[in-house]
């Protein structure tokens, strides 16, 4: 008797505008634009019309993934989504000090947790339980997610202990080994409970797995369960190059891991930066140069244009991705410019409920 394999459902879901519909939104957007504004040239006004485009193809495939139904009961999920260049994980991850940024002597006498509340922005709950994690867990933790993806969620996943390590740009000798099983130990035995957008998932990141202690070859399982985490875009890709970059500052990582979740930060509060990347110093003024020291390696790694460091605030500038930079267009585009009489166009964003979306 056989058995039909259910099909993987991945987490994304199809586009609600084709790429013809797309291609002629862009010509409608551009004869908009020459009528509306005639001093553009060409050339400008075909960029801003593939933008309007690409905003307006972006809108309706959010709007098709917010209204779709959830997977069926009996479909599994598949972490399918980013680039190879990338790696991701859901925002509780990173919006929190569930991977703090600890300094070697707290490594080496790592709290045990019970069911302590985390640190983390609004609109997130965040309790731990277990030995404490820091930030070359989430270096390992982020690897582990990226070789689950082209498999359905609960499906073992096998690798080297070799090919984890050298993706992780680290040594492969005997030490290394060793360290790198504890850390599967931990991430194991932490219990993590978060609620994001009233999404409460409770569990271990990875359910458990077997190593041949002859090959060092690995098998680990991921619970499907864990993927309520990434739905509706509550999650987060980070530059991988970049963060190697960053070497061993912890807290340069743990604050790169935060920006990333975000397309335009605001200035924030020292403190609060401190406490998403569970720094612990009590020195407030050695906190805030860390945290500026931090700032400057993010920099050099090619995350930040610039940053503003004034007395009690810092605020970053991101080098934005394209799809950042329409992002932020279409947020502005949303403000009408002062003194604009109602339902007059004042922005590329007014035309783009014109464009055909068949």
């Amino acid at each position: 008797m056989t058995h039909d394999k259910p099909e993987p459902t991945p987490l994304r879901n199809g586009l609600a505008m084709p790429t013809e519909a797309a291609d002629e939104a862009a010509a409608f957007l551009e004869k908009q634009l020459e009528a509306e504004a005639p001093n553009l040239d060409a050339a400008t006004r075909r960029k801003l019309a593939g933008m309007g485009a690409a905003m307006a193809k972006r809108e309706a495939d959010e709007k098709s993934r917010a209204t779709a139904p959830e997977p069926e009961a009996n479909k599994v999920i598949q972490l399918d989504f980013w680039d190879s260049g990338k790696r991701a994980a859901p925002n509780a991850l990173l919006r929190s000090a569930l991977f703090p940024a600890l300094h070697p002597t707290q490594k080496e006498n790592r709290r045990f947790i019970n069911e302590e509340k985390i640190f983390s922005v609004a609109g997130l709950e965040v309790f731990f339980k277990g030995e404490q994690f820091d930030q070359s867990d989430l270096d390992v933790y982020l690897e582990l997610l990226n070789f689950a993806r082209p498999y359905p969620l609960g499906t073992p996943v096998r690798f080297s202990a070799y090919a984890l390590l050298k993706a992780l740009n680290l040594n492969t000798g005997g030490k290394e080994h060793k360290r790198l099983h504890s850390v599967m130990l931990r991430l194991r035995g932490g219990t993590v409970e978060i609620k994001d957008h009233k999404k409460r998932y409770f569990g271990g990141l990875i359910e458990g797995g077997i190593r041949d202690d002859s090959s060092l070859n690995y098998e680990i399982t991921i619970n499907p369960k864990f993927a309520v985490l990434f739905g509706f875009g509550m999650w987060t890709t980070i530059d991988n190059a970049q963060r190697h970059a960053l070497g061993r500052s912890a807290t340069a990582k743990a604050l790169h891991a935060y920006y990333s979740s975000h397309v335009a930060p605001s200035a924030h509060r020292y403190e609060t930066l401190a406490d998403i990347a569970g720094l612990t110093n009590s020195n407030k003024r050695q906190r805030r140069a860390d945290i500026i020291k931090a700032h400057e390696r993010i920099k050099a790694a090619g995350f930040l244009s610039g940053y503003d460091a004034q007395a009690e605030t810092i605020t970053a500038d991101i080098n934005h991705t394209p799809s950042q930079n329409r992002a932020l267009i279409r947020q502005a585009a949303k403000k009408p410019a002062k003194g604009a009489r109602k339902n007059q166009p004042t922005a590329i964003g007014d035309l783009l409920p014109n464009i055909p979306t068949r």
